[in-house]
């Protein structure tokens, strides 16, 4: 009597196998499509460029010891990118930042046996470094590098800009220590108009450049192409009534 029972049990079993293979197999069809949906992982974002002051010669640097002050020094970094210092000598700081300077002094100090850890603080008491202003501007050449100088400021102290100038697109040339050329654009009528910084600082040896704008392109080509070549008068002479009548 005892038969029927096992049976309906061997079926329940069967069928509860049943499924779970169904599932299994399922899951493994729908893998590769949940796998194919699942968002990508996000990219790593670019760090970005140190933009730290970086000497240049010229720059009249002042090194100060909190504890050793009979080491305080000041003076200027000499075309060749050094700067000269009592018990140090000559340490080459062209191209390097304030922090970097300091680390490498405290290192010069500890390995000559002068100080075990001197700490220095390293600050620029005047820039002596220039940059370069062309293009559309009233006074274009070198001007000097001051503190946290932008293009507006620059092309202010180049005389400010012409009605030619392009404002929408300044060009600012910069090389990298390791010798790469970056280019970027500024938009100085924003910056004019609604008060939005360039978030552009310039650094030694920069070129600021204005470029002309389309319309005085126009009619520079104009000039070039059309007046001063084609063989005509641009007087234009009729008679109305007895009285001769010119134009120009």
């Amino acid at each position: 009597m005892a038969l029927p029972g096992r049976i309906g049990r061997m079926r329940g079993r069967a069928a509860a196998a049943l499924l779970a293979a169904a599932w299994l197999a399922q899951g493994c069809a729908e893998s590769p499509v949940t796998a194919a949906m699942a968002p990508p992982q996000a990219a790593a974002v670019p760090q970005p460029a140190n933009d730290a002051y970086r000497i240049a010669p010229g720059d009249e640097i002042a090194v100060t010891f909190p504890y050793n002050a009979e080491l305080d020094h000041a003076g200027p970094v000499g075309p060749d990118g050094r700067f000269a210092m009592p018990l140090v000598g000559n340490i080459p700081l062209e191209g390097r930042t304030i922090d970097e300077v300091a680390a490498l002094i405290s290192t010069d100090l500890r390995r000559q046996g002068v100080v075990e850890d001197a700490r220095p603080t390293v600050a620029i008491r005047q820039y002596g470094a220039v940059i370069y202003v062309g293009g559309e501007v009233r006074q274009p050449g070198a001007i000097k590098l001051t503190q946290a100088m932008d293009p507006m400021q620059a092309v202010i102290t180049a005389g400010g800009m012409l009605d030619t100038a392009k404002t929408r697109q300044i060009v600012v040339i910069h090389r990298t220590p390791e010798g790469t050329i970056v280019q970027r654009h500024a938009d100085l009528r924003r910056y004019t108009k609604h008060g939005e910084a360039t978030g552009i600082a310039l650094h030694p040896q920069d070129i600021v450049f204005v470029p002309r704008s389309s319309i005085a392109e126009a009619d520079l080509w104009i000039d070039q192409h059309i007046n001063k070549l084609l063989p005509f008068s641009r007087s234009l002479n009729y008679s109305l009534g007895n009285n001769a009548v010119v134009t120009r």
